[in-house]
């Protein structure tokens, strides 16, 4: 028996080598299937298909991914189970055959972001135009040639035949947290993390209500974001990340005090950190 395991594709992207990693951790045998969106992850999850979704959450350059934090605030009964965080280093890919300008740059547009300054340096006149993933941008570079160029990784330059133009041309130390989605309990150690959402009714003091209770628990809160609640202006939900589980008892505490301020709470897991 083998544990299927869900990325954002298609092969070549900086998900694949995600769940590659998380692969080597369950150390048992694996088969992963790329799909089109996040979304389209989340869903081969919660419907049977497979039984871990591994997507993106955050990047340090460039913050929060939306379409999943859309996914973590519907009725589905996905929980994250883990979280890794993967270095990522672009590369400016062209096909072997290239000499001369480079007129268009294709990537993922987070990849587009995180590689604005050597861009900017580098090919000022160039027209940068968004695609759905890096592996996306190298396997369209690979079929239209000379003249245009990809960010994409080290592997998505191997899979589509592609030469290496630039190394590590992002603008700084560039890390993506990965999430990994499933149905079941959290993956095996110590449960370093929890991150749950929550939304306040719309008056003063709601918030800091819901904010001073981690705070009189002496809870670390690692991360907070808001997203709109999609139901009417000034409607909020907020994402917390949190240091420890609800087995600890500065942790349950503070969630009794939440549940109390909050219109709505839930949990969206307590997991390890895998490396």
């Amino acid at each position: 028996m083998f544990a299927n395991i869900a990325y954002l594709g298609p092969v070549g992207t900086f998900s694949e080598e995600a769940a590659e990693r998380f692969a080597d951790i369950l150390g048992e045998e694996c088969r992963l299937t790329p799909y089109t969106t996040i979304t389209a992850c989340a869903d081969a999850a919660e419907d049977g298909v497979v039984q871990y979704a591994v997507v993106p959450l955050e990047n340090s350059l460039e913050g929060s991914v939306h379409e999943t934090l859309d996914i973590l605030t519907t009725g589905l009964q996905l929980m994250i189970v883990a979280e890794l965080v993967l270095v990522i280093d672009h590369a400016l890919l062209v096909v072997p055959e290239h000499t001369g300008s480079i007129s268009k740059v294709y990537s993922h547009p987070q990849a587009l972001a995180q590689c604005r300054n050597y861009l900017r340096r580098h090919l000022p006149g160039a027209q940068l135009l968004p695609l759905l993933s890096t592996a996306d941008a190298a396997a369209f570079v690979a079929r239209e040639g000379t003249g245009i160029a990809a960010i994409g990784s080290i592997s998505a330059a191997k899979q589509y035949g592609l030469r290496v133009l630039g190394k590590e041309i992002q603008d700084s130390e560039n890390q993506t947290r990965f999430v990994v989605l499933g149905k079941g309990a959290a993956m095996p150690g110590q449960l370093l993390k929890t991150s749950l959402l929550f939304s306040v009714k719309n008056v003063a003091g709601s918030l800091f209500a819901v904010l001073q209770a981690f705070a009189t628990n002496g809870v670390n809160l690692t991360r907070i974001e808001s997203r709109p609640a999609k139901r009417q202006l000034g409607d909020y939900i907020f994402f917390v990340d949190l240091d420890g589980s609800p087995d600890d008892a500065h942790v349950k505490a503070a969630l009794r005090q939440v549940a109390t301020n909050a219109v709505m709470l839930k949990l969206l897991g307590s997991y390890p950190v895998l490396v």
